[in-house]
Order: structure tokens, then C-alpha cells, then sequence
């Protein structure tokens, strides 16, 4: 298995062939258990990958995009609009890209090949974004901390029609996904160890004007929770790194409202991607892969 040590992205294609984005050494597959760097050349870091097919996006430092529209053989280079770290980028099967600057949001229905600019908010104090999550024509779009306009922003992709569904005043929401119909987050802060998981039903979201979102609890206190994926079912989290310099990575149980510390890896688990109980960690210093009943320190 070749040798990666930190990396800063994972995702997994519909191939269940596992991507990451390393620190140094640009990016790898794996196919058939075997790592092969596909995109050696890359100057800045790529903070989130997605897959939709056989098309891989990703994004990162400095305004960074990058696309493969064939599982990651072949790729393009190119940058946004903006010197911003994007931490996050999503994506449909329909041609539908969503990545973000600063305060702004860049969206191409053509797979990437253009872009048009929205501005989300109509504040007279914006928040910074750090997370999106599209579902069908909902854009969820989660901010860096600020205490006047942070949460999450939802903003119907048809009508333009922008509203907060979640109210944070001292928690970044660091990434989202929905599952089975829920809203899921996962946030926390710098200081302090109140980091959360939470989630929603998307139907009340249309039916209710003041929203509860449900919390899941661990034994453990965390400053951030940095990640959340799920297939099949399965839903893992990742943490900020603890005193001892590891992150914590987690099994989440919605039904009963529970974290469970399952694994370790060496600083901050930036990403995680799982296949059913498998799972790849993107770690600030080390990438752990976990194959049920087989565990791997790549």
C-alpha cells in the first residue's frame, strides 16, 4: 500500500474506490487495493472532494477547483474568483456544482464548466461560510463563527428565498449532510468543548417556524466535531484533536441520540468517508484506513 501520511480530503466514488487528498503529494485512488497517484501537481490543498458518477470535484486553498470527469484519470486545475480557503463544495447528478468564497456562493449547472455568483445574505453583518450541503433544491449553508448571523442558512435554489433554520452564536458548523430525511450538522468552536452533533427532519422545516433539533450525546467532551458521512445507513464523525494530539472518530446512532467513540487518529480528522462499517480518515497527520477486521495507517 503506498505510503500516505497527512491528507486534508477523502471521498468515495460510486465504484467504492476511496480519494484522498494528501498534503504534499496530490491525489490518490485506490482501485483493487491498490494506491495510485492521479494528480501529483498540486500546489495548494484541496479542503473537500465530492462524487457524483464517474465526475470527482474538489476544492480547496487559495480558491482552488479541481474536477475529473472520468473516476479520476484525467483533470482539470482551475480557481474561483477568490484567494478564500473553500472548505466545501457539493454536487448533484444533474450537473449541479455549489462551492463558496468568503461570503459568497459560486454555482454551475453545467457541471463545472461555468460559474454564476449568488450572495446569500442580505445582512448588514454577513457571516463567513465553511460548510454547504445541496439536496435537491435546497442549498444549506453552514457559517464560520459569528454572534450575530451564524447557523445555518437555507436558500431555495428556485425562488431565491433565503432563511436561517439553526441559530449559533459561538459554534462554527463545520459540515452537514442529510440522511433519511434529517438535517444533520456537526459543529463546535476553538475553545472550549462544545462541540455538537444535531438533526432535523426537512419536513419541518416547511411546516414549523420554530425548529428543535434533536442532539446526540457522547461520554466524551469535544472542542469540534469537524466531519459527519453515512452510506447504507452508517454514520461516522471526527473531532478536533484532544490534549493527547488525537481526533476522536465516532459511530453516530440517531435513533438513539448517541456518539460512540470507535477509533483514533493522530491530529485533527478533517474528513471521513465511509462504505458501510469501512472508513477512510483524512487526518492532520496521519490517513487511517479501516477495513472491518483489517486496520491500516496509511
Amino acid at each position: 500500500m503506498k505510503n500516505i501520511s497527512s491528507s486534508t480530503a477523502v471521498t468515495r466514488t460510486e465504484n467504492n474506490s476511496f480519494v484522498v487528498a494528501t498534503v504534499s503529494e496530490g491525489i490518490f485512488i485506490e482501485k483493487n487495493d491498490i494506491w495510485m497517484n492521479v494528480l501529483p501537481q498540486l500546489n495548494y490543498h484541496i479542503r473537500d472532494l465530492k462524487c457524483t458518477g464517474e465526475i470527482i470535484y474538489g476544492a480547496g486553498d487559495k480558491g482552488t477547483f479541481i474536477r475529473s470527469t472520468d473516476e479520476g484519470n484525467t483533470w482539470i486545475i482551475e480557481r474561483f474568483p477568490t484567494t478564500a480557503s473553500i472548505w466545501s463544495i457539493s454536487c448533484n447528478s444533474k450537473g449541479l456544482v455549489v462551492a463558496h468564497g468568503e461570503k459568497v456562493i459560486y454555482i454551475s449547472t453545467n457541471y463545472g464548466e461555468t460559474w454564476n455568483t449568488l450572495y446569500p445574505f442580505e445582512v448588514s453583518n454577513p457571516p463567513s461560510i465553511r460548510s454547504l450541503c445541496l439536496y435537491e433544491n435546497n442549498l444549506f449553508i453552514g457559517t464560520k463563527v459569528h454572534p450575530k448571523n451564524g447557523g445555518v442558512w437555507m436558500v431555495d435554489l428556485f425562488t431565491n428565498e433565503v432563511r436561517r433554520v439553526k441559530i449559533e452564536t459561538s459554534r462554527m458548523i463545520s459540515s452537514m449532510l442529510v440522511h433519511e430525511n434529517l438535517l444533520v450538522t456537526v459543529s463546535g468552536a476553538c475553545r472550549g468543548k462544545n462541540g455538537s452533533l444535531e438533526f432535523l427532519p426537512l419536513n419541518s422545516i416547511k411546516h414549523e417556524d420554530k425548529l428543535n433539533w434533536d442532539v446526540c450525546y457522547s461520554s466524551d467532551a469535544h472542542r469540534s466535531y469537524l466531519d459527519v458521512c453515512a452510506h447504507n445507513g452508517i454514520l461516522y464523525t471526527t473531532s478536533s484533536q484532544n490534549e493527547e494530539g488525537y481526533s476522536v472518530i465516532s459511530r453516530v446512532y440517531l435513533e438513539n441520540q448517541e456518539l460512540v467513540s470507535c477509533d483514533f487518529v493522530r491530529g485533527h480528522g478533517w474528513r471521513i468517508c465511509n462504505e458501510n462499517e469501512n472508513y477512510i480518515v483524512a487526518g492532520l497527520y496521519e490517513t487511517k484506513y479501516y477495513r472491518k477486521g483489517l486496520q491500516k495507517i496509511c
